[in-house]
């Protein structure tokens, strides 16, 4: 079975890490034959992609509105020679290469909904076809989870061709001790909270360094790590100033080995208001650290809600209650949360696709 999976670039993301893992765990199995067909073939993760021994198709698309005649024809001739086309985003001149092709078709929706910012002209007129995409084709649709399925029905398609594909991680990522041992070094007598991500709208992290700010009130030795980059980092570092809690907040940046660094956390915290899904959750949870996140998190909460459901916090004081918490007690596993944590893997997430393959073929 050969499947070409569609992203839209070689950066860093969580669409790309997903993507890697999944293609990652298809090679293991003889009936798929995976290749990876890139809008751009470009971004930090291209070593690890070319690692990966198969084929990678640059489509060269300029942007998002590069609609040529002559690469949607390109695009549609690398698909007509596929089983399965997996897109995991949207482009107009790849849905329309697809559609030519008439090659059999997954859509993973990843919940690209444009959360945490206001939505441009270009915004617009992507969901307009990406509705027109969903409702018009044959596409099956695969959604992240009841959260992205629940806004999909809402305001994309509301028909029998959804269904809830929860994502899977892979849980083989190695822990360097030398990052660690600086860590320690630095903040061994700290209480470490964390958060690992892009520093973005919907991300809400100035949600997060108020809860902070409350619990440094009561807990002096505690500090906030924040790993991540993005475009809100220099606001993010005026609030920590204008809170007078600066020398308290490390803002590490962007780092590859983040396991690492959610490895040194005390309690793991992800602030997400209308996250699509989560992963770096699920990592944390694999690390066996405690994860606190807002009731209005979106789809982050399901993988909470399944480990430890008063950890959904409802507003700010039940979150600051819950940090208290684990500031005296240790955070407690069991053998029924190591089975949760099989559902949320690698290998659970590829034989669901398997069996979505096989099911249009």
């Amino acid at each position: 079975m050969r499947v070409v999976h569609y992203i839209v670039s070689l950066g860093f993301g969580g669409i790309e890490r997903l993507v890697y893992d999944l293609v990652s765990e298809q090679k293991i199995y003889s009936e798929i034959k995976p290749s990876v067909g890139i809008a751009k073939l470009k971004g930090e993760f291209k070593t690890e992609f070319d690692a990966l021994d198969v084929p990678l198709i640059n489509l060269n698309l300029n942007s998002g509105y590069d609609f040529n005649p002559l690469k949607i024809n390109r695009i549609r001739k690398v698909f007509k020679q596929q089983d399965i086309v997996h897109l995991h985003g949207f482009h107009l001149s790849v849905a329309v290469a697809a559609l030519l092709s008439r090659t059999k078709l997954i859509y993973t929706e990843h919940g690209n909904f444009g959360f945490g910012r206001n939505h441009t002209r270009s915004d617009k007129f992507s969901f307009l076809f990406r509705r027109l995409f969903f409702r018009w084709s044959s596409v099956n649709i695969c959604c992240n989870s009841n959260f992205t399925k629940w806004y999909l029905k809402k305001h994309f398609y509301d028909g029998p061709r959804s269904i809830t594909v929860h994502n899977g991680v892979s849980f083989n990522k190695k822990i360097k001790s030398g990052i660690v041992d600086v860590l320690k070094s630095e903040y061994s007598d700290s209480f470490v909270i964390g958060t690992t991500t892009r520093l973005a709208g919907f991300k809400r992290i100035d949600r997060l360094i108020e809860v902070f700010a409350a619990f440094l009130k009561v807990h002096k030795n505690a500090i906030l790590m924040i790993v991540g980059d993005g475009p809100k980092k220099e606001q993010l570092m005026e609030k920590t100033n204008a809170l007078n809690i600066a020398s308290k907040v490390v803002f590490e940046g962007f780092q590859q080995e983040v396991t690492s660094y959610q490895s040194f956390f005390d309690v793991a915290i992800f602030p997400s208001q209308n996250e699509p899904f989560g992963l770096v959750a699920v990592e944390c949870l694999k690390l066996q650290k405690p994860v606190l996140v807002f009731k209005d998190g979106g789809g982050i909460c399901e993988i909470i809600d399944r480990f430890t459901p008063e950890d959904v916090c409802e507003d700010y004081n039940v979150m600051l209650d819950r940090l208290l918490y684990y500031s005296k007690n240790k955070y407690e596993w069991s053998d029924e949360k190591s089975a949760e944590l099989d559902y949320f893997s690698v290998s659970r997430m590829e034989r669901m696709y398997f069996n979505q393959y096989k099911s249009i073929l």
